[in-house]
């Protein structure tokens, strides 16, 4: 192998590991709870669960480990539930 296609090689596995941490940075920063600190702004909260969880629900303040929602259908759509009356 000539030194050129050597560099050309290495230049094109940098290159990859570079696109590949570009996309890792991407998707952690487009993922739902990079947009939000922990209750600031949060419509919804899916618990662990899969509860559902709004602002006016009696147990919202309690859930500390949960999935972001803007509202109650996108969680309902993202397989959560409604908790039980």
């Amino acid at each position: 192998m000539s030194s050129a296609n050597a560099r050309l090689i290495n230049i094109r596995l940098i290159s990859s590991k570079q696109l590949a941490s570009t996309l890792v940075a991407f998707a952690l920063a487009s993922s739902p709870l990079a947009s939000w600190s922990q209750d600031e702004g949060v419509a919804v909260k899916m618990s662990k669960s899969g509860i559902c969880h709004s602002a006016s629900s009696r147990h919202y303040e309690r859930v500390k480990n949960f999935t972001p929602y803007e509202s109650m259908q996108q969680c309902l759509d993202g397989g959560g539930r409604e908790p039980k009356k």
